[in-house]
């Protein structure tokens, strides 16, 4: 198998983790989990299974000296903190499509940043990819024909927030894999998000919100939001830009809309308009065949 294929492979693993994180997060939410319980949780167990994972396989990727901890705790409380935070002050303000919109801005800031930090060619197939899988959530998130829709300014600017720290998770582990090991930044990032979130926690709520969960449904829906829609899922992504453009892992992530789509038709029995399922094809269409064409 080839560098590019492992990158495709590796971020279409993102979007699918990525996308059916609904099902472990709306389970949790059932029994009065807050956005931000289940952010702190997300990075934490992530944090603790990768250490676990380096420690066995990888043990030299836990050596760092304090100016390298320094940048992946800030790599972590940018990226994955307040990434995660800013979600939650969206959908809570503004309607989920407009958010999962803004969210998908990420491949525009992914391939705008880009080109100052790694010097990527702005490259015209890029922009038009990145303008059909747009336009492709746009549909997706039903925005179109949905009437009127109310608008608020600090929820749109938590959306811009998501979006452009959806791009620095991306981007911020490439910029500094010359100095750091992307495994380092990556579980240090996770410990020092969750560290970062512990002060924003009431954990006589958290305490009280475990108990009240059973013990099958605490248990597989931590391991799905910590290990498979975190650990796994960034580790993946950030992976993939080992070979591939961050553009391309960015757009390629586009997927995670489709898949999350579709795990709310089959699990959650959520109406599918003709518009929306118009809108995944396109989406499927112009990531994946941006990289057929590439291939051939």
């Amino acid at each position: 198998m080839n560098q590019r294929k492992k990158g495709i492979i590796l971020a279409v693993i993102t979007a699918v983790m990525w996308g059916i994180m609904g099902i472990f997060v709306r389970d949790l939410t059932r029994f009065q989990f807050s956005n931000i319980e289940i952010s702190f949780f997300r990075c934490a167990l992530a944090g603790a299974s990768y250490f676990v994972f380096l420690l066995i396989t990888k043990p030299k990727a836990l050596k760092i000296d304090l100016k390298g901890l320094i940048i992946c705790i800030l790599y972590g409380a940018v990226a994955y903190s307040i990434s995660f935070v800013s979600y939650s002050v969206a959908v809570s303000r503004i309607p989920v499509g407009v958010a999962t919109v803004l969210m998908f801005m990420s491949p525009i800031w992914v391939a705008i940043l880009g080109v100052f930090m790694f010097r990527e060619k702005l490259e015209k197939s890029k922009i038009i990819t990145i303008a059909i899988c747009f336009f492709g959530a746009v549909l997706v998130a039903n925005l179109i024909g949905a009437g009127d829709i109310r608008l608020d300014g600090i929820g749109i600017l938590a959306g811009v927030i998501n979006g452009i720290g959806v791009a620095l998770q991306i981007l911020l582990p490439k910029f500094f894999a010359k100095d750091y090991d992307r495994d380092t930044l990556l579980v240090y990032g996770f410990l020092g998000a969750a560290f970062v979130l512990a002060f924003g926690l009431d954990f006589s709520s958290v305490a009280m919100h475990i108990g009240n969960t059973p013990t099958f449904n605490l248990f597989w829906d931590l391991f799905g939001i910590g290990i498979l829609c975190t650990m796994v899922a960034n580790v993946a992504c950030v992976k993939s830009t080992q070979y591939v453009e961050a553009t391309t892992t960015s757009i390629l992530s586009a997927l995670e809309v489709v898949v999350g789509t579709i795990v709310g038709f089959l699990v959650f029995h959520e109406h599918l308009t003709f518009l929306q399922m118009v809108g995944a094809v396109i989406i499927v269409v112009g990531a994946i065949g941006s990289e057929i064409r590439k291939e051939s």
